[in-house]
């Protein structure tokens, strides 16, 4: 009977305060941080050459660093070699050590140690081994290096040829699809049979994830339909693909057909991310019935909810401005215990900004400071809001919080929301005062801070200080953008200065920033205010030959041109164009031919438009487009079809204003029923309704003209 094998005698100890051997060893085995072991097995070896620790401390060692610490590893393997009995690890030891470095996407790590697995760990790399090095190379994106290494093996590059298995190929597949090379993929695919390799799930959901990614949702379909034929049972993790396929595509049919095949699927059942794809597609494409449903399937199947999926129910609803249906479900949460994280009390906070209830969204911020979890994101929300609700007061407070916020710090986003918020409510000296602050503290701002700085500016009269302003940036080397030359351009053009106007349109093609829609429009629309309609013909031919699309912004500027230019006709031959373009007008953009035609004297055409847009949904009339006509068919003294637009205007729940009493009392006068005026002007007072100058100067003409009024 052999003997067992004798422990190998302990060498003297050295002097010193070095800890002894079995010191050492349990220094290392029990050490909680696995850098800090090995740096004990190195102090071991360094002291005692000619000591080798027993192999399983260090396998167990290898494994640690792997988890925690891989990109320590080559300093263990390192040390390997040097040891007076080297260790002979089996091939898992080499799995251990490649799928560390594969993860941690080390690529040249992986690379290097594989090819000296022999002298590290004593053991040859087989497949698997190759497998994890080609997983290494893919995981990092190194493609080129990854086909490359893929070739080799059955050449024997690295002294071996190796058969490629199936695991081989779907790390290939995975590839191949993570670059975007779908018909490889497939070329692949189909080949796989013929090597007589069977694909499984890995190798179906791979390259169906790989084709919804890609927008080719139909061969996906197909792919999954195909698995039952050849015995391969599709599991979640395909269907979820493939569901996220559906819903990025918007076919919500297609995504419900998958779904219903699998819940009748005796082979696979959902799982939480296939509920969390379901709500979460379900929500974006607003289909909240299908949600609830799906919700209560989860909740009957006895599925834990956690943070993500009542994330996801909370942003769909605040997405689909159901705000209280989000409260709700942010209640039921509270519930079960759950603590909400800052996205969700982002999207809640965002949510009711955007209903207009910014009292609500208050009360959720102050959740947020209770539970310390608020972020520059949550300030910026609320600072929109405040502005939007015309909390200018609030919002320059949380302002100041946010900046002594030793947990926070303003943005680029906080420094535009503040900045344009600022200049949109008048106050444009503070909000450059906080420009001039960021500028000089060396705060990066972006270019809707400073077009919103330079349109506040230019609203508030400062043409001057907008122009230094532009002045500055450009020296400062910041890349303008057309947000801020189409501000400045704007200014020019509501300050009637258009030789500036075309001057920063000029200087913004030369710096090499293409001209916007927006950029013509604005030049058109000031131009044609200025009755320049030739300089603003001259642009819109520019527009067109730059391959820019006139949109319903532009026709409306030249139509409203042409109509103060006296020529109607013109104006209806282009308003004719649009509707052939299939372009749809808006409410606008009939109230100013409207205006046009009855300026023209041409009102029953101005009526007949009239009645197209009733027969439209999208363009219903509005008080501007009665008041138009109203006045035109006084004008023209057909006072029966004027009274009938009065009555069209009460029975369709609009409530005139005092151009509509201007418009009426005029016409009552003008058809010599001042006493009718007169009691119009009293049902004004009578409403709260301020009468202005003109209503005055209509009675007193009236008077005039007609004599005194007898009541």
């Amino acid at each position: 009977m052999p003997q067992p094998a004798q422990p190998e005698p302990e060498p003297p100890q050295p002097g010193g305060e070095t800890p002894p051997i079995h010191r050492l060893l349990e220094l290392i085995k029990s050490e909680p941080d696995p850098a800090s072991a090995l740096a004990h097995l190195e102090l071991l070896v360094s002291t005692w050459p000619a000591y080798t620790p027993p192999q399983p401390l260090l396998f167990h060692l290898l494994r640690r660093l792997a988890t925690s610490a891989p990109a320590r590893l080559p300093r263990l393997l390192g040390l390997l070699p040097s040891l007076r009995h080297r260790p002979r690890f089996s091939e898992p030891a080499a799995l251990v050590v490649l799928s560390a470095f594969s993860r941690a996407l080390m690529p040249d790590a992986a690379l290097a140690a594989f090819r000296r697995l022999p002298a590290f760990l004593g053991c040859n790399p087989g497949v698997r081994s190759h497998n994890a090095l080609l997983d290494a190379l893919v995981r990092a994106r190194r493609f080129s290096d990854a086909d490359a290494f893929f070739t080799s093996l059955s050449h024997g590059a690295f002294g071996r040829r190796i058969a490629p298995n199936l695991q081989t190929y779907n790390i290939i597949l995975r590839s191949l699809c993570g670059r975007g090379d779908l018909d490889r993929a497939l070329m692949l695919f189909d080949s796989l049979r013929r090597r007589g390799v069977a694909p499984d799930r890995v190798t179906y959901s791979t390259l169906m994830s790989g084709l919804v990614k890609h927008s080719r949702l139909d061969m996906a379909l197909y792919l999954l339909d195909e698995m039952p034929t050849y015995e391969v049972q599709p599991d979640a993790v395909c269907y979820n693909a493939v569901l996220r396929g559906c819903f990025g595509n918007g076919e919500f049919e297609k995504a419900m057909r998958v779904w219903e095949q699998l819940v009748r699927d005796p082979g696979a059942s959902p799982n939480q991310s296939t509920y969390n794809a379901m709500l979460d597609g379900l929500c974006k494409l607003g289909r909240f019935k299908e949600a609830g449903e799906v919700w209560e399937r989860m909740i009957a199947n006895n599925h834990q909810v956690g943070m993500i999926t009542y994330g996801i129910l909370i942003h769909g609803l605040c997405r689909s401005r159901d705000v209280d249906g989000a409260a709700r479900v942010y209640s039921e949460m509270i519930k079960t215990g759950l603590v909400p994280d800052v996205a969700i009390y982002n999207s809640l906070i965002k949510g009711f900004c955007q209903a207009g209830r910014v009292g609500e969204a208050w009360k959720f911020w102050d959740s947020t400071s209770v539970s310390g979890i608020r972020n520059v994101i949550t300030y910026n929300i609320m600072l929109k809001g405040l502005f939007d609700g015309g909390m200018v007061d609030e919002a320059r407070e949380l302002w100041e919080l946010l900046e002594k916020d030793t947990s926070s710090s303003p943005d680029m986003v906080s420094f535009g929301t503040v900045i344009h918020g600022l200049c949109e409510k008048g106050f444009a000296n503070k909000a450059l005062q906080i420009l001039v602050e960021a500028q000089t503290s060396g705060k990066k701002l972006d270019a809707f801070s400073y077009s919103s700085m330079i349109s506040g500016l230019c609203k508030d009269g400062r043409l001057d200080d907008a122009v230094k302003l532009y002045e500055k940036i450009s020296m400062d080397g910041c890349k303008l953008n057309p947000h801020i030359y189409n501000a400045l351009i704007k200014g020019f053009c509501q300050a009637s200065k258009f030789s500036d106007a075309v001057r920063i349109y000029s200087e913004m093609a030369n710096n090499g920033c293409s001209p916007t829609v927006i950029t013509y429009n604005t030049l058109i629309d000031g131009l044609c205010k200025a009755e320049k309609y030739q300089d603003a013909s001259s642009f819109t031919k520019e527009m067109l030959e730059k391959g820019c699309k006139l949109d319903v912004n532009t026709y409306a500027s030249l139509i409203r041109g042409l109509c103060r230019d006296k020529k109607v006709d013109a104006a209806i031959a282009l308003w004719n164009q649009i509707l052939d373009k299939g372009l749809q007008a808006d409410v606008m953009m009939h109230n100013i031919l409207i205006h046009g035609l009855c300026s023209a004297g041409k009102v029953d055409e101005a009526s007949r438009l009239l009645s197209e847009m009733k027969e439209k949904n999208n363009c219903r009339p509005n008080l501007v487009t009665y008041n138009t006509l109203m006045d035109g068919f006084y004008e023209m003294g057909c006072f029966d079809k004027a009274a009938s637009l009065w009555t069209a205007i009460l029975e369709n729940g609009l409530v005139p204003d005092i151009i509509s009493y201007n418009t009426r009392i005029k016409g009552l006068c003008s058809c010599h029923r001042t006493p009718e005026g007169v009691q119009l002007l009293d049902e004004v007072l009578a409403q709260g309704i301020v009468p202005t100058a003109i209503t005055w100067n209509i009675l007193v003409r009236a008077v005039i003209k007609y004599g005194p009024i007898q009541i």
